[in-house]
């Protein structure tokens, strides 16, 4: 029964520091008395909590900064961020983007590189040219302190327990195993999967468009189409974490097979790709860019093409607001970043397919990081997991 009791108070122990170090977190900085109104703890509680942490170099307290006030300024916890430093890597298809994350979403250092468009994008050998990169981006960082867990964000269906990325259309991958590769080539570092567009929702959600939202759903529309939803602001994963796959819906039984093999998927509609496949069946060798300057020209056929993926857009904006009636739907994506008019459509025109009764319930976002998104993202799910692990 004594053991008993000694367990019971460790995990309890566990638990409140968990707490009050996501509530930190969450919020920046707050005091001791903000903490524990926060947490519903006794402010001793939080003070025994704030000493330990400050010792382990995990909080700093000091006085608050600016804003009017009458005799001594309040001081206020925060996380130590020059002693919680991670690595995120982000890899789409042909480039790879490496990124230093600090707590407060900050991304203090970041390289870019291209898969040589000579070689084929398979699996084996990209994996062992984003080992090479990665390699050398965490030893040039050591002495920084960063923490040995990376986080690692792809697009495509992702086994988060195995760390195996299961189907990419976009990569035109199936069933790799992305981070037992990393971690037999780096063994000292501890490597989490993501899928892209989680990531991104989480960096919004913490950071960016959508921060402070505990219900959000993030639309992303580029060379595939994703969704993700934070909800009581935790990703929602669905089983084997498949939640969000939004462009494999099928919405027109009698339309064009997609790369899935099915037929009729919203994806079918919305990528990138498809979207130019559609338009060189009458331009043959036009751009995106080209299409979307022909539609500003006002040309029929463009302005045709480009008014249906807005309006499939708007479509896939109220499937979201009906199923999970969030506070914020954010809109993302390599069609946003590259194609800014693209945004201001589907702004104009997104309400048109709204029910009535959802039309004033949630606000539509657009992306603030664009794709640094993905390496914040990846940043912020390492750092989660490094706070859990120095609350054990």
């Amino acid at each position: 029964m004594v053991s008993g009791k000694k367990v019971d108070r460790t995990l309890m122990h566990q638990n409140n520091t968990r707490l009050v170090l996501s509530a930190i977190r969450q919020a920046g900085e707050m005091s001791r008395a903000q903490a524990a109104e926060a947490t519903g703890m006794s402010i001793v509680t939080v003070g025994r909590i704030a000493d330990e942490l400050m010792a382990r170099g995990i909080l700093r307290e000091q006085e608050k900064e600016g804003g009017v006030q009458v005799g001594r300024p309040p001081r206020v916890l925060s996380l130590e961020h020059t002693r919680l430093l991670c690595v995120s890597a982000y890899l789409g298809r042909g480039e790879l983007y490496l990124g230093l994350v600090d707590p407060r979403g900050s991304l203090l250092d970041q390289e870019h590189h291209t898969f040589p468009e000579t070689e084929e994008f398979l699996s084996q050998p990209v994996l062992q040219w984003m080992a090479q990169h990665l390699e050398g981006f965490l030893a040039r960082h050591e002495k920084e302190g960063i923490r040995s867990t990376v986080g690692v964000v792809v697009p495509g269906i992702v086994d988060i327990q195995e760390g195996v990325l299961q189907f990419s259309a976009n990569l035109r991958w199936r069933d790799v195993p992305v981070v037992r590769y990393l971690e037999e080539r780096m063994p000292q570092y501890t490597f989490l999967l993501e899928n892209d567009t989680k990531a991104l929702a989480l960096a919004e959600q913490n950071f960016g468009a959508c921060a402070g939202c505990r219900n959000m759903v993030a639309l992303s529309v580029g060379d595939g189409i994703g969704a993700a939803m934070i909800l009581n602001g935790e990703i929602y994963r669905g089983v084997n974490n498949m939640a969000g796959e939004i462009g494999h819906i099928i919405l027109n039984p009698a339309g064009k097979i997609c790369e899935c093999g099915k037929v009729g998927c919203l994806q079918t509609h919305l990528s990138q790709r498809t979207i130019l496949a559609e338009a060189r069946s009458v331009y043959p060798d036009i751009t995106l860019a080209g299409l979307f300057d022909y539609f500003q020209q006002g040309d029929p056929f463009a302005v045709a093409l480009i008014g249906q993926v807005v309006e499939y857009t708007s479509i896939a904006i109220n499937l979201l607001a009906n199923t999970y009636a969030p506070e914020a739907v954010l809109l993302c994506g390599s069609m946003l970043r590259q194609h800014p008019i693209f945004s201001t459509l589907v702004e104009r025109n997104y309400r048109s397919k709204i029910n009535e009764y959802m039309q004033n319930t949630f606000r539509l976002c657009f992306e603030r990081f664009g794709v640094s998104g993905h390496l914040l993202g990846g940043g912020a799910l390492a750092l989660r997991q490094v706070l859990e692990q120095l609350c054990s």
